[in-house]
């Protein structure tokens, strides 16, 4: 995949987006959507503040992959590797079928957006601004 930069003296360098960042941005709205509906159904108590801090930390942070900022990559693959615990957790202490279903796809999901964002194309472009 080819890296455009901008051609203009003094401006800021823009460098393209790879489309492995675009499909981790896709995947991070799917995991986005798991929170807001474990936020909305059913309430918890704690957890529902665990879902609606871990939401805006996923929004903020996938915001920031856009521009590049690796710092960003970093603290979201941190937040991650968090969760695929905790849904370990979840697995093994909740027996709902649906529930088990969703934590399945929320591992398989997380996986793939971890892949692709420390995919050769991804670390070249956050490789392009250090920051």
């Amino acid at each position: 995949m080819r890296f455009q930069r901008s051609a203009r003296a003094g401006a800021h360098q823009s460098v393209q987006v790879p489309a492995t960042v675009n499909w981790a941005l896709a995947g991070i709205a799917v995991l986005l959507v798991g929170h807001v509906f474990a936020w909305l159904y059913p309430p918890q108590g704690l957890t529902d503040v665990f879902h609606l801090v871990w939401g805006l930390a996923y929004a903020w942070l996938a915001l920031l992959l856009r521009q590049p900022r690796p710092w960003a990559r970093n603290w979201l693959t941190g937040l991650m590797a968090v969760q695929l615990v905790g849904r370990l957790v979840v697995f093994a202490h909740d027996d709902r079928m649906l529930l088990r279903t969703l934590v399945v796809i929320g591992w398989v999901v997380t996986l793939a957006v971890l892949a692709l964002l420390w995919s050769a194309p991804s670390r070249r472009y956050f490789a392009s601004r250090q920051g």
